[in-house]
C-alpha cells in the first residue's frame, strides 16, 4: 500500500511541474520555428517509445488496440496517441489500465538501466529499509535521504566525465518525452483502485497463512522507493530540456 502511494506520489508530482513548465514555456517553443524544430526531433525518437509502452502492456493485459500512432504533428497537438478497449467487467483487464498508464515511465526505467550498464557507470545505489526503525517518521526520513543522496550521485556522475553528461542528456530527453500525459494520470488513478484491493488481499491472505508476508511486501515497498526515487530525480533533471528548447525562442533566433 505504502509503496504504490509513494509511486503515485512521484509520479503525480512530476506530472504536476512538468505541466507548469509546459503551460510557461509551450507557447515560446512552438512560436519560433528553431525551437519548435528542436523539439519535433527530440520528439521523433522519445514518442514512438511512449506510445509503444502504452501498447505492448494493452495487449499484455488483454485489451483490443482500435488505433496506434507512433508519431504525428497533428493539429490537436497530440504527438502520438493508442486508442483501446477492454472489457469493464473483467477485473484482469481493468487492472491494467493502471500499468498502461504508467508503462512509458516503466519502460524509461529500464531503459535507463540498460544505458547505465552500456556506459559502465555505477550510478544509483539500491535503497534498502531498515525495518528494525520501520515507522512513519523514520520511513519519510530514509526515502528523502535516499533521494538527496542519488541526486547528489548522479550530477556528480554527469559532471566529471563526458559518458556520465552523454548519459544523463539521453536519459533526460527520454524521460522527458515518458512522462505520462494528465489523461495518462487519471486512467492509472481509476485501475489503482482495483490494485490497492488486490494487494491488500495478497497482503491478508499472506498474513492469514504466514507466507513471508513482510518479506515481499518489503521487497516491493524497496523495489516502488527505489523506481520512483530514480525516475523522479531524472524527470525534474529532464526539465532542463524546456529551457533547452525556449533559449532560440528567447534569443529570437528563426
Amino acid at each position: 500500500m505504502i509503496g504504490l502511494f509513494v509511486l503515485l506520489s512521484a509520479v503525480s508530482l512530476i506530472i504536476v511541474i512538468h505541466q507548469l513548465f509546459s503551460w510557461l514555456c509551450s507557447r515560446k517553443i512552438l512560436g519560433n520555428s528553431v525551437s519548435k524544430g528542436m523539439f519535433y526531433v527530440s520528439a521523433f525518437f522519445g514518442t514512438p517509445i511512449h506510445e509503444l509502452s502504452h501498447a505492448l502492456v494493452a495487449i499484455v493485459f488483454g485489451h483490443r488496440i482500435k488505433t496506434i500512432q507512433l508519431f504525428q504533428l497533428g493539429k490537436d497537438g497530440r504527438l502520438g496517441y493508442v486508442e483501446h478497449q477492454w472489457n469493464r467487467r473483467s477485473v484482469y483487464q481493468s487492472t491494467g489500465v493502471f500499468f498502461i498508464a504508467l508503462a512509458p515511465l516503466c519502460t524509461a526505467f529500464l531503459l535507463i538501466e540498460c544505458l547505465q550498464y552500456h556506459f559502465k557507470l555505477g550510478v544509483v545505489d539500491t535503497f534498502v529499509l531498515n525495518v528494525d526503525m520501520a515507522n512513519v517518521r523514520n520511513i519519510c526520513s530514509e526515502v528523502f535521504n535516499y533521494i538527496w543522496h542519488i541526486t547528489y550521485q548522479i550530477v556528480q556522475y554527469a559532471s566529471h566525465s563526458y559518458e556520465g553528461a552523454g548519459w544523463l542528456l539521453i536519459v533526460s530527453l527520454l524521460c522527458f518525452h515518458c512522462i505520462p500525459s494528465r489523461a495518462d494520470f487519471k486512467n492509472a488513478l481509476k485501475g489503482s483502485m482495483i490494485v490497492m484491493i488486490i494487494v491488500f488481499l495478497l497482503w491478508f491472505f499472506s498474513y492469514s497463512f504466514n507466507l513471508h508476508h513482510q518479506q515481499w511486501m518489503l521487497a516491493i515497498f524497496n523495489w516502488s522507493v527505489n523506481m520512483s526515487s530514480f525516475i523522479f530525480i531524472v524527470s525534474l533533471l529532464s526539465m532542463l530540456w524546456w529551457g533547452l528548447l525556449s533559449i532560440p525562442a528567447l534569443l529570437r533566433f528563426k
